[in-house]
């Protein structure tokens, strides 16, 4: 099993660096697994907004390696306070070596 660490900003802007993301999860595993406030409401099926991020500088390499697909995009459309350039949620970004050292903010609850 592979693994890759990231730098996750919380609601209160606590940062925690090197958060592990093993190979076999999505991005929301990987928060939910070390105690981060994702609800996932819907379990990782694109479908409620529970697990908004925000992917920094790290957007367009998880946009490559897991591109937005339209299910995603219907949810992130529905968040227009909270909606950035580099949204995601994170039941659809998938591992990747290439965010290794991404940075991941947990977007505000709505």
């Amino acid at each position: 099993m592979s693994s890759i660490t990231v730098n996750v900003i919380d609601r209160d802007g606590t940062r925690t660096p090197d958060v592990e993301w093993n190979d076999h999860e999505s991005l929301m595993e990987a928060l939910t697994r070390n105690k981060f406030p994702i609800l996932a409401t819907c379990g990782g099926n694109a479908s409620c907004s529970t697990c908004h991020c925000y992917l920094g500088s790290a957007a367009e390499t998880a946009n490559s390696s897991s591109p937005i697909e339209d299910e995603e995009e219907d949810v992130l459309d529905m968040l227009d306070d909270t909606r950035h350039d580099d949204s995601r949620l994170t039941c659809q970004v998938e591992w990747s070596e290439e965010l290794n050292g991404a940075e991941v903010t947990i977007a505000p609850e709505w």
